[in-house]
């Protein structure tokens, strides 16, 4: 029998999950060579929201340090996670874009690239499961697991043939909340591993305690490969600990074959640093709840979610916010509750449950939801919510990509106007995931150095609260400097600074004096472009005449220091623009009308 494969998360998941991504390299090449001794079948080592955290709170290059990885880990193959088309980021990318992150990372160094559609849309991973196939690498085709009445196992084991049938080398089970159950995990292994005749790995967070047991039931089913995190990084938001399942499962028929011994030096280094990121943890992240088996979401949003409730003096609403988010979710089709989605699903959530009137505030990315700009959802969008987020248009059924233009030309023109240099691939590719933080660490063409100079974090960050509807009335007059407080808030490894204006009561109350729209731009209607909150327009990115495609991003709104891409929910010619850039506008306010 087969010995059960070991992947290591402690060098991404574990420690995004854990401390923010907030893991420096100048910490990591220390230990790198003994976690390349140990065995393991790959090592998670990026992607995901550590990308985000290198670039905006590290202010380290994320390629440099794949490179520097690399350069001392020659033995163990580097795994990276991707969200299909979205890549790392909130929204989808072209495809000449998604090639060319592919392409490059390999060419770096990844070896294993793991990949799942938020949505299980698997359209949104067909470019790059081609992509990643024609580089050569092991493809791992994950699926989210998020049961519901549109999910059941017969679901899942349709569509994990389906990947197979794309070219995938594995199949994942990605149980982003730690909701996995041992029977679950037993019936799906079996099932996928009949189907399929391919490796099946699970990957699963110790946020219920469920996860070691069902990693212990999906192994005797048949799964090839586990996810586990070093004891100094793993157990509460993290994977069960790597030293637990190598000995549950050692000297049996599931033997991984792997030194405890090494692994315990590993583990007790990361246990010497553990201090030096004590201003990243959030107790939230350490506990168990099986409360969460009900309402799917991780702990980091789970932790957003109560901090915004207490800076309202709302938290006694909180039972009734996590059954909006229930009733949200079955609204919404029951999508996966995985990033980016069930963010947006907490969002509508929360503002439904401070609004006097579900839906009374509805945000651009649920309305890009519901227009179907993330994918298909596993079932239907209520007729109601659908009517309210679109109004008398429609929803897409294409792929989103294909809306999309291709990206990498435009960016590189936007970066010579910037006076930057794109002539590396690699640095537009950063510049086009993070327009705004991706200057701090862009270098001169073709300087790559292999061990980049560790930058010291950012601020202590607190997590991101969720946007939520505005509490005050615009004021007529700015508040004096007295009565303005900042303070740093963060979700993603990227930190903010926010403004509570007066006495705190509320958070972004407008700053400045600011004049009502106008009749034309209070009437919404086919063709509007609404802002879907309360925000300073930072950018406006066509003009009266241009056409426009579905999904073009046409305003970029600021709210609480957060860039918000508001994007075109029809196709045709601008009529009219309506809003300035650096003007406050408020929810709702027509900012320009398509035709």
């Amino acid at each position: 029998m087969p010995r059960v494969l070991i992947t290591e998360t402690v060098l991404r998941d574990a420690q995004q999950s854990l401390v923010q991504g907030r893991l420096k390299l100048q910490h990591v090449l220390p230990i790198a060579k003994t976690l390349d001794d140990i065995g393991y079948h790959a090592l998670d080592a990026w992607g995901g929201w550590t990308f985000a955290a290198q670039v905006r709170a590290l202010k380290e290059d994320p390629w440099q340090r794949l490179r520097a990885m690399r350069a001392v880990i020659v033995k163990t193959p580097l795994q990276m996670l991707i969200r299909g088309q979205t890549l790392l980021g909130q929204s989808h990318q072209p495809d000449d874009v998604v090639r060319a992150f592919i392409e490059q990372a390999v060419e770096d160094g990844i070896r294993v690239i793991k990949m799942f559609d938020p949505l299980n849309d698997l359209r949104n991973l067909e470019v790059p499961v081609e992509v990643a196939r024609k580089a050569r690498v092991r493809v791992i085709g994950a699926l989210v697991y998020s049961p519901s009445p549109a999910a059941d196992e017969a679901r899942v084991v349709k569509s994990a043939s389906r990947l197979k049938a794309m070219g995938v080398d594995w199949i994942g089970i990605e149980d982003v909340a730690g909701i996995l159950a041992p029977a679950d995990a037993r019936g799906l292994v079996t099932a996928i591993t009949s189907a399929t005749r391919l490796p099946v790995s699970i990957h699963s967070h110790s946020t219920t305690a469920l996860a070691p047991i069902s990693y212990f039931a999906a192994v005797e089913a048949g799964a090839t490969g586990i996810d586990t995190a070093l004891s100094a990084l793993a157990w509460g938001a993290s994977q069960p600990a790597t030293e637990t399942m190598v000995a549950s499962l050692r000297d049996g028929p599931y033997d991984t074959g792997l030194d405890l011994n090494v692994i315990g030096q590993a583990s007790r280094y990361f246990d010497e640093i553990h201090d030096e990121y004590l201003e990243f943890q959030d107790p939230i992240a350490f506990r168990n709840d099986v409360l969460v088996l009900q309402h799917q979401l991780p702990a980091p949003v789970l932790a957003v979610l109560i901090r915004n409730l207490r800076e309202r003096n709302a938290i006694d609403r909180y039972d009734r916010l996590l059954q909006e988010l229930l009733l949200v979710r079955q609204e919404m089709g029951y999508p996966p509750m995985a990033a980016p989605i069930n963010r947006i699903a907490a969002n509508q959530a929360l503002a439904n449950t401070l609004s006097e009137k579900r839906y009374q505030h509805i945000e651009q990315p649920f309305r890009d939801y519901v227009k179907g700009l993330f994918g298909e959802p596993p079932g239907p969008i209520d007729p109601e919510v659908r009517k309210r987020a679109l109004g008398s248009s429609n929803a897409i059924t294409l792929r989103p990509a294909d809306l999309l233009q291709p990206g990498l030309d435009r960016a590189r023109r936007e970066m010579r106007k910037q006076g930057l240099n794109p002539s590396g691939v690699d640095q537009v590719l950063t510049y086009i995931l993070f327009p705004e933080d991706a200057p701090n660490i862009l270098r001169p063409a073709g300087h790559r150095a292999e061990t980049p100079a560790a930058a010291a974090p950012g601020p202590a960050p607190e997590p991101q609260p969720v946007p939520q509807p505005p509490a005050v009335a615009p004021g007529p007059t700015a508040p004096t400097e007295s009565a303005v407080r900042e303070f740093t808030v963060e979700v993603d490894g990227e930190p903010y600074r926010v403004r509570i204006l007066g006495d705190g009561a509320a958070l972004a109350a407008t700053p400045a004096a600011v004049s009502g729209p106008t009749a034309a731009q209070r009437a919404g209607g086919d063709g509007a472009i609404q802002a879907p909150m309360q925000g300073m327009v930072v950018k406006i990115k066509v003009k009266s005449g241009d056409r426009v495609r579905l999904g073009d991003v046409v305003v970029v709104l600021e709210a609480m220091k957060m860039q918000n891409d508001i994007v075109a929910t029809i196709g045709g010619t601008v009529r009219e623009v309506f809003a300035k850039e650096g003007a406050i506008v408020a929810p709702n306010e027509v900012l320009m009308t398509i035709g």
